[in-house]
Formats: structure tokens, C-alpha cells, sequence
């Protein structure tokens, strides 16, 4: 018997360690319901419970079983390959923090081999140059492999652990990799081709809404680059550089972990933060005067989802125009996502506050009436979400915006001179 431990990879497709581990003889899949990873808010909690629920389910149906332990890993992943008498366990390769740490001390903890193998990115998070900017990383692309089938039999084991209930506090997604590919199949179809266009619409629609789908690995990215790819196109080609994105994300902090709690360039730590909570909460609770700003803080709180473009104009403003402390408002905001992935929003936080991840930091500085303009020249998204708006033009903001913008410039080229 060989043990399948599920972690960021809810899913049955282009699997790796599950096809490695087959090949070996029986497995019994395992999810361990982590403390560390469930201290996060109720939305977060039930769409990963409603995957692993998911999970479990499609092991069902194909003959087999998953396991689910609430506990620790160190303890809970033993304590499984004891019960089953599994002669090793099998994993995707982990590249954050604190997956390396929980793998070593897995590792540590089980008598028997732990063997990670490479999950699928389409660019190696752990290559052995680390890269500070996105272009050079870039060209390390060279394809993407054929995915891998998903078992259609999976071997009889008994069954373990039942996997609690949490209310969202907002609308779920259809959990699990039917629905993840169902989704990628209807982008495929519909969207694609104009991606390139339309991806920047603050409303999200010229986008894939598959993320929350990624982040929990119910989709894998190699499947969906390869089936794009297939397709072709600009529209293709685009929606790709923005997985590649995604792997850069995960290879800035296998890289950097110093991330987590500070700039990539430690130049930025010496802004003068304001640390005024009033005004913290007029960001977070979407009261700033600032039509795009609002809208987009309304939706991600009512929604759990926000387009790629409004995430990097509320975190500037966040960052520039604001100067809140970043480590809070990426923190605060990470909470709210369904799709909240550590990488991903660090990088992101730190690309649109100028923190050492965008090549060109300090002088980019979205004009944010110019931007609602741009992306949403309906208005259709501002009226659904900051009805109390005729336009983007600012009404009564926390700050002025273009002071806010020359106090930030002439701070960041203060900095730069140190």
C-alpha cells in the first residue's frame, strides 16, 4: 500500500506522485486538515473544504478511498502510514516556506520513504538562479509537457475521517475538477480569443475566473497552458505569460522568503507608514471617495473574487497613495480572496506598491480616474457595486490624489538617493 498525500493539488489529473504511486501498487489518497493552513477566514475554509469533499468524492467514484485527519502534519501523516501499513508516501513537491519546513518535518517523522516529486509548473519554481524580474525567469519557458490522465481505477481501501462543514460567507464556486475543467472548457471556447483584449476589464469578464480553482491545484496549470496552446492564438499566448506569472510568483519566494515580512528591495521599509486605522478602514471597507477603489473593496468583500486589474489599483493605492502598512493591508486583503494564494498576492502586492518586484517600482503610479475610464467606460461595474457614483471622478476622498501622488514620488526618490 502507498500512501497519496493531497496537499495544494486537490484533484485526480496530471498527478504525478498519484500515477507514480499506482504504478507501485495500492494507494489510499490522504488529506490533512492543517491548523496552520485553516486559521484563515470562514470563505477560505469552506471552498477548501467543499474541494477536498470534492476530492473524496471523485476517488469514490473511480473505486478508491481518501483519507481526512484533522492534526498536524508531522503527526497525522505517520499516524496514517502506520494504520495502513504503507510501505511509502507520495507527494507534489511543496516550494513555500512553510511547505518545505512541514515536508522536512514529515520527513523526520515517518519510518518510511517520503519521495516529492517535481509538481507540474509550467517553469520550475526552484530553479538554481534566483530571479528578481520577471522577463529573464521568463525565458527559462520551453513548452509544456503533455498533462497526465487521471487514473480511471483506483484500488479498494477502507475509508477515514469525516470532513467538517463551514458556512461561506459568500457565494461558492462549484467545487472540484469537473467544474474546474467544465470552466476551463467554457473559456476555451468563449473567451480565449479575445483575452488579449479584454483581460484588463474591471469586471473581470475578459478573464478566466478559474483562480480559485488553481490556487487549491483542483486545476492543474500544465493541463490548462496545454490545452490553450492547442487552441493558439494571441489570446493564448497572453492568457500563458499569466500562468508563467504565477510560477514566478512561487520562485520569487522559494527564492526570497524574506517576503512574507518584508520589501523585496528593503529601501521601500523606510516609507513612512500611516498608521491612522480610520483611514485603513475606509480602504478596507470601500469608503474612500474613490470610485474605482470602492467598487473594487465592495466586490471583493461581497464576492471573494476582483479582477487582476482592480487588485493592482487598490493595492497601489493601498501602498502609493496611502502609505498604509503594506504587510496589514496584503494580509487583510489575502483574507477576503477565494483565491488567496501566498505567492501570488505577495507578488502581487509587491509589483503594484513598487516593493522591489516591478522592474521600474517607484514612477509607475496608476492614475485611478484614468483607469476607471479605461476599463470600465460603461460604468456597468461602478454602478454595481458603488451605485452612489455618476462617474470615476473622485467625491469627497480620504485623500487628495494628486498631492498624494507627488508626496509618494518625492518620497521614493528620497529613498533612492540613500
Amino acid at each position: 500500500m502507498r500512501l497519496v498525500w493531497h496537499r495544494g493539488d486537490l484533484r485526480l489529473h496530471d498527478h504525478p506522485a498519484l500515477l507514480k504511486a499506482l504504478e507501485e501498487g495500492g494507494v489510499v489518497g490522504l488529506v490533512v486538515l492543517d491548523p496552520n493552513n485553516l486559521n484563515t477566514t470562514p470563505r477560505r475554509r469552506a471552498w477548501f473544504l467543499a474541494n477536498v469533499q470534492a476530492l473524496r468524492e471523485a476517488y469514490q467514484k473511480r473505486g478508491g478511498s481518501l483519507w481526512v485527519l484533522q492534526g498536524y502534519p508531522w503527526e497525522k501523516v505517520p499516524e496514517a502510514a502506520k494504520a495502513l501499513k504503507a510501505q511509502a508516501v507520495y507527494a507534489l513537491k511543496a516550494y513555500t516556506p512553510y511547505g518545505r519546513h512541514r515536508d522536512e518535518r514529515v520527513r523526520e517523522a515517518l519510518p518510511v520513504p517520503l519521495h516529492l516529486l517535481p509538481a507540474p509548473h509550467l517553469i520550475p519554481p526552484d530553479l538554481p538562479r534566483a530571479y528578481r524580474v520577471y522577463t529573464p525567469f521568463r525565458r527559462n519557458f520551453q513548452g509544456v509537457a503533455p498533462p497526465l490522465p487521471a487514473p480511471e481505477v483506483l484500488p479498494k481501501a477502507p475509508e477515514e475521517g469525516e470532513i467538517p462543514r463551514e458556512a461561506s460567507d459568500v457565494p461558492l464556486p462549484k467545487p472540484g475538477e469537473e467544474a474546474a475543467l467544465a470552466g476551463l472548457e467554457a473559456f476555451l471556447e468563449t473567451k480565449l480569443a479575445h483575452y488579449a483584449e479584454a483581460r484588463d476589464r474591471l469586471d473581470g469578464e475578459g478573464g478566466s475566473r478559474l483562480s480559485p480553482y488553481f490556487t487549491l491545484g483542483v486545476l492543474s496549470p500544465r493541463l490548462a497552458a496545454w490545452e490553450a496552446l492547442k487552441q493558439g492564438g494571441e489570446g493564448a499566448r497572453k492568457w500563458v505569460d499569466e500562468l508563467l506569472w504565477r510560477d514566478f510568483s512561487y520562485h520569487l519566494l522559494y527564492h526570497f522568503p524574506r517576503m512574507r515580512e518584508r520589501a523585496l528591495d528593503p529601501r521601500w521599509e523606510a516609507l513612512p507608514w500611516n498608521g491612522d486605522e480610520e483611514v485603513f478602514r475606509a480602504w478596507w471597507e470601500g469608503r474612500t471617495g474613490v470610485p474605482l477603489v470602492d467598487a473594487a473593496m465592495r466586490e471583493l468583500r461581497t464576492t471573494g473574487f476582483l479582477s487582476n486589474r482592480a487588485r493592482m489599483c487598490v493595492a497601489q493605492f493601498a501602498v502609493k497613495y496611502l502609505l498604509l502598512p503594506w504587510r496589514k493591508a496584503e494580509a487583510a486583503f489575502k483574507g477576503l480572496l477565494l483565491d488567496g494564494d501566498t505567492p501570488q498576492n505577495l507578488q502581487g502586492w509587491q509589483w503594484a506598491g513598487g516593493l522591489g518586484v516591478d522592474a521600474a517600482p517607484y514612477f509607475r503610479v496608476f492614475n485611478l480616474v484614468a483607469q476607471g475610464e479605461r476599463h470600465d467606460p460603461g460604468r456597468a461595474w461602478l454602478r454595481r457595486f458603488a451605485p452612489e457614483y455618476a462617474s470615476y471622478e473622485p467625491k469627497d476622498p480620504v485623500v487628495d490624489l494628486e498631492a498624494a501622488k507627488r508626496r509618494y514620488l518625492a518620497l521614493a526618490q528620497g529613498l533612492l538617493r540613500r
